[in-house]
């Protein structure tokens, strides 16, 4: 709780603007479960989603996987000039998911808040993008739903906009179920939509 408490009293909260939603980019507010296949459209997505946030004025947090992060460095660094790019940080995703074993919660928000406060100069709002993996073969269905309710209580008293994307290579249909219960905003490759399964813990 002291981490939460320590995180919030550095971000900006921001205001609630009305639009209408049909699309990660229109989103201003909310928690988002990503299940993607496509790695091209993946990319897509992610570099919409940092140009949303650079258009709003807002620090973009990436949290990848260090397989891919010297290709998103190079998208950045071919849509984005110097000062924008001053507003992204891409941190790799190895401490937050697999340093200290599955969703051990406390870790990733340890992680977390040390990240925004590194990134955090001019106290602007931060929007995050997350590629959440794991290294066992058989993720403990229990971890990942405190991890990603805690997530979530976090986006809505932050009003941030926090996108978790999950391989569809790695989600089975019951993990699914599970997200889709955590996230009020689902997504595919090719669609965006409120999830009828959410229910706040």
């Amino acid at each position: 709780m002291f981490i939460l408490v320590e995180i919030k009293s550095i971000l900006e909260v921001r205001p609630i603007t009305v639009s209408t939603l049909q699309s990660l980019e229109s989103l201003n507010i909310g928690h988002v479960y990503y299940l993607f296949q496509d790695k091209d459209v993946y990319l897509e997505n992610l570099i919409s989603f940092v140009k949303a946030g650079i258009k709003t004025r807002e620090n973009v947090l990436i949290i990848e996987s260090m397989k891919n992060i010297a290709k998103i460095n190079n998208e950045l660094n071919n849509h984005f000039n110097e000062e924008e790019k001053s507003n992204i940080r891409v941190v790799s995703n190895f401490d937050y998911y697999f340093a200290s074993g599955d969703f051990n919660t406390k870790a990733m928000l340890d992680h977390f808040a040390k990240d925004v406060i590194l990134f955090n100069r001019e106290n602007n709002s931060i929007r995050t993008w997350a590629n959440v993996e794991w290294a066992s073969d058989d993720p403990d269905a229990e971890k990942l739903k405190l991890y990603e309710a805690t997530i979530d209580d976090f986006v809505l008293d932050e009003r941030m906009v926090s996108v978790c994307a999950y391989s569809s290579n790695s989600i089975t249909p019951n993990l699914d179920k599970i997200l889709k219960k955590l996230h009020y905003y689902q997504m595919t490759d090719d669609s965006f939509e409120i999830s009828n399964l959410y229910k706040k813990p």
